[in-house]
């Protein structure tokens, strides 16, 4: 269609030059209207990707979780009941999953603060979706799900959806911790009575005061890996992946406490010097 100059020969041998204009004018345009719908298209597509792009920004600068509901829940507990040590996480009290969450409470911002409360501070509207999800008996499972979003906060749905198994594994883990330093304090109170009630009399009856011997001091370097939450011997990789898990929760960019970070990563650089 249109005007072909090859064929194209002076009057009167051949047809004028404006023969096909109108043709010319047509295909120009059906072009520009072509083009027209073309820029329409990708300013929709544009405005499309920006909305996702700043849904996406708001999600993660917030530390917004995903939508909690009974569903999710459930096929949380059943991800982690497939763990090997699933039934070695107790209820409690003493101890247990429920003095885990009272033990955690004291690394927040405010220890004051309930797990519904804090987790209100950090992503307003989560509070409310765990608890509609959560109702019901108390359980195991149940249990673990708050021991969960104690431990990470917000980021609880990430990690319970991509790797439960890790979760039952770390809740576990800082149980053994907390049930061993329940043991050790009554032990420790009780060989410092009897050694001051030991020293504490003399042959004649009569009473001295003598100081209790001073603590050790504390060594920082388990005080780093228990802040990361490893035992001693982890070899940098492990470190380096502790300190990027822990990062995300208490990051304060993503809604953690700022002096938290800031001891993490204090002691991310100590175990890494």
């Amino acid at each position: 269609m249109g005007f072909d100059p090859r064929q194209w020969r002076p009057p009167p041998f051949g047809r004028p030059v404006t023969a096909n204009l109108e043709t010319l004018l047509a295909d120009n345009q059906a072009l520009q209207a072509e083009n027209r719908a073309l820029r329409r298209e990708l300013q929709i597509l544009q405005r499309q990707l920006e909305q996702r792009q700043q849904s996406r920004h708001s999600r993660v600068s917030t530390g917004a979780a995903a939508t909690v509901t009974s569903e999710r829940v459930e096929q949380w507990i059943e991800a982690m009941a497939s763990h090997p040590r699933w039934s070695e996480l107790r209820l409690g009290p003493p101890g247990g999953l429920r003095g885990l969450i009272d033990d955690l409470r004291r690394h927040w911002w405010n220890p004051a603060l309930s797990l519904e409360q804090e987790l209100e501070r950090r992503s307003p509207g989560l509070a409310a979706e765990l608890a509609q999800a959560l109702r019901g008996p108390h359980s195991r499972g149940r249990w673990a799900v708050r021991a969960a979003f104690a431990l990470y906060g917000p980021r609880a749905p990430e990690w319970l959806n991509e790797d439960p198994a890790r979760v039952v594994t770390e809740l576990h883990q800082r149980l053994q911790r907390l049930e061993r330093r329940g043991t050790q304090e009554p032990r420790r109170r009780g060989t410092r009575t009897a050694n001051h009630s030991q020293a504490g009399a003399d042959p004649a009856g009569q009473r001295r005061r003598t100081a209790p011997p001073p603590d050790p001091p504390p060594d920082p370097i388990r005080q780093a890996l228990a802040l990361l939450g490893l035992e001693e011997g982890a070899s940098p990789q492990a470190i380096k992946r502790a300190y990027r898990r822990l990062a995300k929760t208490h990051h304060p960019d993503l809604g953690g406490d700022p002096q938290a970070f800031h001891r993490l990563e204090a002691a991310y650089r100590l175990l890494l010097a």
